[in-house]
């Protein structure tokens, strides 16, 4: 008996010791579902395993089963997808969140349901001083320019202002301008229009570009809870779309306003969520370069520096030009009909001084270009940056890139400079058909979004939003870089169909070559062993569905650092 006791000791433990290394070396979590990894070594898993915040397999759901322990929790989707988390290189994530608790006009289609909306918001908020908000879309109003009248009818006593979707417009009635002491003798500023009536020369209600600041600096400060709470908005709407790491295309104002470096601001609130340890997403902030001030903010900002697991701020903004259907996106030659040639907001000079000083600092630029010129432009300050800074891997960015001269399309690959495209605007839709195309006539309009040349080129892209502008969702935006076609069309009009990219590209864009980017891709951006455990779960296999289907995929989950985040009802 007791030589039996003694062996069935022994037996549990050894058990015990087994069960004990089982349990050290069981994952988190298994996901079993087709994974499209963004890894050429390995483009195609059955199932990948997590432990922590990392991927710690990838490969056979049978291997994966060695990963298995009594506290794994094991996923099995065979009809879906698993995808590395997308990146977006060009949101305004913050603003995007505030907004949504503003006067949010996004996505209406008619004047009547913005006059609806703007109604129902005052009507909420009768103790708001300004009805703020925004994200009316140009082509709804002739010519882009809804009057300050519309908005008189709704309210008179108190000030409007309302950006448009594209924030190269605002929208302000009678009340705003008043107090901004705008009129017939105000004279347009630099860089800027103020729309006026023809025969009066009465400013009609709209500002483009640099005039709409005249009335934005009278506007109440965004106060530290209305940030944090935008923030947490906006967040979950990124997770929501299976979105674990973002370009913060702006996080102060503009122009920026450094009278106190104690302001609690967008990159305050960033840099909070940087060092939580629960964050759900990854930041890449920016701030703004301002044409005539930059050199007095560079040592402010480079102060402003900060870079942990979570997030970074090492990357500087300029705006180089307007938008094609503003008429404010600077030309090499003047829009059709007219003399002119559009707003740049720097001069060659200048831009080339910035770039080089604020390169040399360390940092990454990130520029707003949309005209043929001011890409141009913003291609030879970067080749002046690079000739005297002697640098090889800065990895800047170029969003946008609406009109491309096809001289240039060859120097994004021999500058290093990556495009950051937001496909979602390249299919004929009102803004092409009826502000753009008219305005650059037809030869120009073939220059329009050129993706696939530039990744034909050898240059490398990357896909952004631009959120609140457009959608948020990344799979809307990949259908039409797929079909060039409105997004759920089957047989409708494509806008330069050979400019069209694969899946594979499009996918590669929001991933590996947007973490690249960000100089992220030894972290994410491709589903691989000891990469950070950013993945989304899709309810179908993108490349089992038809192309005008895309769009309407759902996440099913977002995880981000090994950790659940979203997860659809």
């Amino acid at each position: 008996m007791k030589k039996k006791y003694r062996i069935q000791i022994y037996l549990l433990f050894v058990w015990l010791i087994f069960d004990s290394c089982s349990t050290q070396n069981s994952a988190d979590l298994i996901l079993i579902t087709p994974s499209y990894t963004v890894n050429e070594r390995q483009p195609w898993a059955e199932a990948v395993a997590i432990k922590n915040n990392k991927i710690v397999f990838v490969g056979t759901k049978n291997e994966a089963m060695f990963w298995k322990g009594s506290s794994t929790r094991l996923m099995n989707n065979p009809d879906g997808m698993l995808l590395p988390g997308f990146i977006d290189t060009h949101v305004h994530l913050l603003t995007g969140g505030i907004e949504m608790s503003q006067c949010y006009l996004n996505d209406l289609g008619s004047p009547e349901e913005i006059f609806e909306t703007i109604k129902n918001y005052i009507s909420k908020n009768p103790d708001v001083k300004w009805i703020r908000g925004g994200g009316w879309l140009l082509p709804i109003f002739p010519d882009g320019n809804p009057l300050k009248e519309w908005l008189d009818e709704i309210s008179s006593d108190k000030p409007i202002f309302l950006y448009s979707a594209d924030v190269h417009s605002a929208w302000v009635n009678s009340k705003a301008l008043e107090l901004a002491g705008i009129n017939s003798q105000t004279k347009d500023p630099s860089g800027g229009v103020i729309e006026r009536y023809p025969n009066t020369k009465e400013p009609s209600g709209v500002l483009r570009e640099s005039a709409m600041d005249l009335v934005a600096s009278l506007l109440p400060k965004i106060t530290k809870n209305e940030i944090q709470k935008g923030l947490n908005v906006s967040i979950k709407e990124a997770s929501r779309f299976g979105i674990t790491t973002v370009l913060d295309a702006g996080t102060d104002t503009y122009p920026p306003n450094y009278s106190s470096e104690n302001n609690y601001d967008g990159l305050s609130a960033y840099k909070g969520i940087s060092n939580d340890n629960n964050s759900s997403i990854r930041v890449a902030a920016s701030q703004y370069a301002h044409p005539t001030l930059w050199r007095k903010h560079l040592p402010i900002i480079k102060k402003r520096k900060y870079d942990n697991d979570f997030g970074s701020m090492n990357i500087i903004k300029f705006f180089i030009d307007g938008v094609i259907e503003g008429g404010t996106a600077a030309m090499i030659e003047p829009y059709l009909g007219t003399n002119n040639y559009g707003i740049m907001n720097w001069s060659s000079d200048t831009l080339n001084a910035a770039f080089y000083e604020y390169e040399k600092a360390g940092f990454q630029i990130h520029a707003h270009a949309i005209g043929d010129f001011g890409i141009r432009t913003t291609l030879d300050a970067f080749e002046y940056a690079r000739s005297n800074n002697k640098s090889t891997d800065q990895r800047h960015m170029i969003c946008h890139t609406q009109l491309v001269h096809p001289d240039d399309i060859i120097r994004f690959r021999d500058l290093g400079v990556l495009a950051s495209f937001q496909a979602l605007w390249a299919y004929p839709d009102k803004y092409i058909k009826d502000l753009t195309i008219p305005r650059l006539g037809q030869s120009r309009s073939e220059w329009i979004y050129p993706i696939n040349s530039i990744k034909k080129a050898g240059g490398r892209i990357t896909g952004g939003s631009d959120w609140t502008v457009s959608s948020l969702n990344p799979l809307v935006a990949m259908e039409v870089a797929i079909t060039r076609k409105e997004p759920g069309q089957k047989d409708g009009e494509s806008l330069i169909p050979e400019e069209a990219v694969t899946l594979e590209t499009i996918l590669n864009a929001y991933t590996l070559e947007a973490a690249y980017g960000l100089f992220l891709d030894d972290k994410i951006g491709s589903i691989e062993v000891g990469k950070l455990a950013d993945i989304v779960v899709l309810d179908r296999n993108l490349f089992k569905i038809p192309k005008h289907e895309i769009h309407s995929v759902k996440v099913n989950q977002t995880i981000f650092n090994g950790k659940i985040v979203y997860e659809k009802d």
